[in-house]
């Protein structure tokens, strides 16, 4: 009997590429995962590719970051930053390079996914539930199968114009009907692949499933707060950054506060916090 990560490999994968996990990131999450882990060997590792350590250094230089002085080298990035957001950094570098797919809309598919990324590290310092790092990592990866399924299918971004839209139907449901897969089951694949922790993963397969916030239902507790805080996340920074598609929040909204604990004028409260602090990250260092 097949799992349920083969059925929906034979599902998904008609002609859909996924990358290999990159040696490098392999090799500096064995080393992480190390009772007691090498900052040097961990720089030491990321500076044997000079291109990426140059990202991760760029990246760490960012002011949705927060870092307050100038980040120069990776040995300075691993003992400013800590280990888990340098991991980001790297997947984050890694991820971009892995996808070779040169849609100019891509860039603008990128920047929309590093605010998001920093806009739940910043929420679930919040709300709790999850860690910042780890909702950092959701918030990159959660998307990650829109430029492999660009790459794929000729008219992907029509059925993304109808699923954007679409208020009645869960966006996964448009990509099923269009294409007989989706997004969320390609980077669920993409992160178990590259070794992601599993609440990641799962939460990926169920980020536009919003009925796993009933009681009992979906994945693991954290899993589902990732969703929801990157429902938030995605609402502001789509109001932010003026590209906001209103459907999943919409959708989302109510069961996404009821899940977390929070009234709808508390969840109000808490995006226009978010909407501030992105704002005061761009005027202290354009972000």
């Amino acid at each position: 009997m097949q799992s349920t990560e083969e059925s929906l490999a034979d599902d998904a994968l008609r002609d859909v590429n996924i990358p290999a996990c990159p040696a490098v990131l392999a090799q500096v999450m064995e080393e992480l995962r190390k009772p007691l882990t090498n900052g040097k060997r961990v720089a030491q590792l990321i500076g044997q590719d000079v291109g990426l350590a140059a990202v991760v250094v760029r990246s760490a230089n960012s002011p949705l970051l927060g870092v307050r002085r100038k980040i120069a080298s990776v040995d300075e990035a691993t003992r400013l930053l800590g280990f888990g957001l340098l991991t980001n950094l790297v997947q984050e570098a890694l991820l971009r390079s892995s996808i070779t797919a040169t849609d100019a809309s891509l860039e603008r598919f990128w920047d929309s996914s590093r605010y998001t990324a920093a806009a739940s590290a910043e929420l679930a310092r919040v709300v709790g539930g999850a860690r910042p790092e780890t909702a950092y990592t959701f918030g990159l990866f959660r998307d990650c199968g829109i430029p492999l399924l660009v790459q794929r299918f000729p008219n992907y971004k029509d059925v993304l114009r109808v699923a954007n839209q679409t208020t009645d139907r869960w966006f996964t449901e448009v990509e099923d009907e269009a294409l007989s897969t989706n997004h969320a089951v390609i980077g669920y694949l993409l992160a178990r692949s590259w070794g992601l922790a599993d609440e990641v993963s799962q939460g990926i397969l169920s980020h536009h499933d919003y009925s796993i916030f009933a009681a009992g239902g979906g994945p693991g507790g954290e899993a589902r707060t990732l969703v929801a805080i990157n429902l938030i996340a995605e609402h502001v920074v789509g109001t932010y950054l003026r590209t906001s598609q209103d459907a999943e929040w919409v959708k989302g909204r109510e069961p996404a506060a009821r899940f977390l604990g929070y009234s709808q004028t508390e969840l109000d409260d808490i995006t226009d916090d978010l909407l501030y602090w992105l704002d005061e990250q761009k005027s202290e260092g354009n972000a």
